[in-house]
């Protein structure tokens, strides 16, 4: 057990992921799921964990992070404050369908939650989710990463939504999405 906790670190370390910054344990997603049952193993996959790290950097942060699976078939990922450190969900899928661009656009996505101060307990409270608070995510992680990959982030997610198994839902998030392309201020020619 020692022997694979030191490869964890020596790991996170050679890809510059702190251990201030990045939780390194037994089951580290166990506290996540005991706040979202689609929560599932914490994710090991390079491209994610380098994303994960550049988002971090980017934004200043220094918080500890846990990057675990989401379990639904849809392009999706989340963050949530778990008080003493945070978790993003991310879906299998989604890693399987971005490109390293469009992973670290996605991870800024959700670190930008962070850095706003959206996934705070007091805002929890206060404010409900809405396509406001998503545009200044899209908006902070275009400026660490790029608006081309921000934007393909964006028309994938919109693609995805055939996925949803309600049509309420997938003229729901049509339009926020569109919203956010919007925002974004991406040209509608060609998606």
């Amino acid at each position: 057990m020692r022997g694979l906790l030191l490869l964890i670190t020596v790991a996170g370390l050679l890809l510059g992921v702190a251990p201030s910054a990045y939780a390194v344990s037994r089951d580290a997603c166990r506290e996540a799921r005991l706040h979202d049952n689609r929560i599932g193993r914490e994710i090991t996959n390079p491209r994610v964990l380098e994303a994960a790290r550049d988002a971090l950097q980017m934004s200043g942060l220094e918080t500890r992070l846990v990057v675990c699976e989401l379990s639904i078939p849809v392009l999706t990922a989340t963050v949530e404050n778990l008080g003493a450190s945070y978790y993003v969900g991310i879906t299998k899928v989604l890693i399987e369908s971005f490109s390293d661009a469009e992973l670290r656009a996605v991870l800024g996505h959700e670190i930008a939650h962070i850095v706003l101060g959206h996934r705070a307990p007091s805002f929890e409270l206060t404010h409900s989710r809405a396509t406001e608070y998503e545009q200044a995510a899209d908006g902070l992680s275009a400026k660490w990463f790029g608006k081309p990959a921000m934007s393909s982030v964006l028309r994938k997610l919109r693609a995805d939504t055939r996925r949803l198994p309600k049509a309420s839902q997938r003229r729901q998030s049509v339009v926020e999405l569109n919203a956010r392309i919007k925002a974004l201020g991406s040209s509608e020619k060609g998606i």
